[in-house]
């Protein structure tokens, strides 16, 4: 950043001396014009002093370096910007999904993955585009200002003029700004709701093909299309209306002082020349902030978005050096004196005891709503009791240990999921040790899916796409079993793992837990009745 601020003043003022040095040059096709000007003296006495005549030889050479000049220093601008732009979203990203991922659960499970998946994708690089033009604000305003001392050797009258008008038009102009600001936070809700849209249609694309109601998705993502276009066209109305205005006001102003310097001060023909390529390069520049200010109050709203996820967040390490890496759960998991609750004078649980024995299929039953889930919840240590502690063999389970905790945790909901991807590589996504292929398969012999994997062409290195239409609901369990049993867990928890299967397939998995309960502590939470003898403990709620 400081190199850029130091190159956008040294290219301004290169710029400004090699628009002087045209005097001089002016002057020598002119010699009777160019004799009396001051700066073609101030030339030739500083040139003097190093033993060098002035002559329109040396008058080229000298413009032509600081050309050259100018086009390394715009060429080291635009490089350093890139690479600062480029590098400021690999960070931003990076952090920001950092904390995400690291963020406590109650956090992210109020929290919309549409607006998560915005700020990461496309609400850091417009934050990015924020910030290069601010510093293409400060640029133009340093280049203005090397300009307006290198014109007020010629003219400080007009000089002060083009400045006037400048500074006047930026003042009349800015109702245009606040209406960027509220373009540009409506456009921020139009496209998560477009984003939005596509997503609902993903979610359900079965359905909508069931019901034939491709049109009432297309509707409703048309409705947010059209609100997303009428709005850009309006930002982009808003943004050109003051170039238009600026532009017309640069041309009359432009006519004035041709005209005035011209008639009535009579500058020198050189003088005059020079004055108007100043103008013609200072004007624009106020074009320029205008520009820039427009899209920075545009792009306000993005860079809010990116800053109050990024404030809200806690900055989480993966893993402290201090934390044991295993907890050796042999005996008992207890809770005791536990107290939670989602609203306030409203516990699920009030001075709740439990204690479930290892190696045993423990069944958590009760009706809908009374805290089954919430109960697995507190076991994992996603939800955090009000009062109580979570005990392992005695131990009390707090946060410096609790990654070890999960770590001998598997855990296996009612809607598996598989990302896109290999077979081999789902099946290994979350395990932090290296799997052999053998090991794979023969923990899906443990649990019924090696011959349904082996039917694959290519078996572990089948690719799964849509995974819901690639296997039926008992394959996806199973496989999701295998790939959890894969994590060589101490502790299973399932919730709900066989509610969406037929009788057939819900056996193959209570069968094949039974057989696992020797090696692995399940607790199973369930609405099932007819599974009460598979379990050896059961805790009605």
């Amino acid at each position: 950043m400081i190199t850029l601020f130091f190159i956008t003043i040294l290219q301004g003022f290169t710029q400004g001396i090699s628009i002087v040095l045209l005097i001089p040059l002016l002057g020598m096709l002119d010699p009777s014009a160019g004799k009396e000007n001051s700066w073609t003296n101030f030339l030739r006495k500083f040139l003097e002093t190093f033993g060098v005549n002035l002559n329109i030889t040396v008058v080229i050479i000298f413009f032509i370096l600081c050309l050259l000049f100018v086009a390394l220093l715009n060429y080291s601008q635009t490089v350093l910007q890139t690479t600062y732009q480029q590098g400021f979203s690999y960070e931003m990203r990076k952090k920001l999904f950092k904390k995400i991922i690291m963020s406590d659960w109650t956090f992210l499970n109020g929290k919309s993955k549409h607006n998560h998946i915005q700020i990461l994708t496309t609400e850091i690089p417009k934050m990015t585009t924020y910030y290069y033009y601010y510093l293409g604000l400060s640029s133009k305003v340093l280049f203005i200002v090397a300009h307006i001392i290198v014109a007020l050797s010629i003219s400080v009258q007009f000089t002060l003029y083009i400045t006037f008008i400048g500074v006047t038009l930026l003042f009349i102009l800015r109702r245009y700004l606040l209406n960027a600001k509220k373009y540009g936070s409506i456009n921020v809700l139009a496209y998560r709701n477009m984003l939005k849209r596509i997503d609902d249609f993903w979610t359900t694309v079965k359905l909508a093909k069931v019901h034939n109601s491709e049109s009432f998705f297309y509707q409703k993502f048309a409705e947010s299309n059209t609100q997303m276009l009428h709005y850009q066209n309006k930002q982009s109305k808003n943004s050109a209306t003051p170039v238009f205005i600026f532009t017309c006001s640069g041309i009359i102003a432009l006519v004035l002082i041709i005209y005035i310097a011209y008639e009535h001060v009579h500058l020198p023909f050189q003088s005059l020349f020079i004055l108007i390529l100043l103008f013609a390069r200072i004007f624009p520049q106020f074009i320029g902030i205008n520009g820039d200010v427009n899209m920075v109050y545009s792009l306000s709203s993005s860079a809010k978005l990116v800053l109050d996820l990024d404030g809200e967040m806690e900055e989480k390490e993966f893993s402290s050096k201090n934390t044991p890496l295993f907890i050796d759960f042999k005996q008992k998991i207890e809770l005791s004196h536990i107290s939670f609750g989602y609203h306030k004078g409203h516990n699920l649980f009030s001075d709740f005891n439990v204690s479930i024995k290892a190696n045993q299929i423990t069944g958590i039953v009760g009706r809908s709503g009374c805290g089954k889930t919430t109960f697995i919840d507190i076991l994992s240590g996603l939800q955090r009791p009000l009062s109580g502690e979570l005990l392992i063999d005695g131990q009390k389970i707090t946060e410096d240990i609790m990654p070890a905790w999960r770590s001998i945790i598997g855990y296996l909901p009612q809607d598996s999921f598989f990302l896109d991807g290999t077979i081999r590589d789902n099946l290994i996504m979350d395990s932090k040790k290296n799997i052999s292929d053998q090991f794979i398969w023969d923990t899906l012999k443990s649990v019924n899916a090696y011959d349904l994997v082996k039917s694959e062409k290519k078996g572990l290195d089948t690719e799964i796409i849509n995974y819901q239409y690639h296997f039926s609901g008992g394959e996806r369990q199973r496989l999701a079993l295998a790939r959890t049993l894969l994590r060589c867990p101490k502790l299973l928890l399932l919730d709900e793992a066989t509610s969406a299967l037929d009788t057939n397939n819900e056996l193959i998995i209570m069968d094949c837990l039974s057989r696992l309960k020797y090696d692995v502590t399940i607790v199973f939470v369930t609405h099932h009745q007819g599974l009460s003898s598979y379990f050896d403990q059961i805790i009605n709620l």
